[in-house]
């Protein structure tokens, strides 16, 4: 059966039934699409956000175009091309990152500046267990402190 476009016919479906028919396969072909997803990416939350996408491409043109001839891999091929845009940002935040870390950009954390880089974490760690640098602000820590009762508060 072709499930192109003839005569106001889409997919040997009236036009009006369109998203029937994208429901009907969306059901069908939806779970192997997501297992074949999470065989690719290796985690299944972000497999079904794959697929979701999948399926908004298909409702967004197959009304125009009419449902391919073979719909779960139409879905599929959507899909990869959505995981391979998800790995190439995740390559290029990891990329951004090394390069933040290498180039040694300085943080503020508590009173003191702190240079973040390679071998450097000690410096952040002795920071975050700096004291407050504030009696006042040092105070009103300490008299919000889950341990202590309403009343001490």
């Amino acid at each position: 059966m072709h499930w192109g476009i003839k005569h106001g016919v889409i997919g040997g479906v009236a036009a009006t039934d369109i998203h029937g028919a994208i429901d009907a396969v969306w059901r069908i072909e939806s779970p192997r699409l997501i297992a074949g997803l999470t065989r690719m990416v290796r985690d299944i939350g972000v497999a079904e956000d794959l697929a979701q996408d999948a399926l908004l491409a298909a409702l967004e043109q197959w009304p125009k175009s009419g449902v391919p001839d073979n719909p779960g891999a139409w879905l599929m091929a959507a899909a990869k091309h959505r995981a391979i845009d998800h790995f190439r940002r995740n390559t290029r935040l990891e990329r951004k990152h090394e390069e933040l870390g290498r180039e040694g950009v300085v943080q503020k954390i508590g009173t003191r500046e702190v240079r973040a880089g390679e071998g450097q974490m000690t410096d952040i760690e002795a920071a975050l267990d700096d004291d407050v640098g504030d009696d006042l602000l040092r105070l009103v820590f300490i008299s919000c402190h889950p341990v202590l009762s309403s009343e001490d508060h």
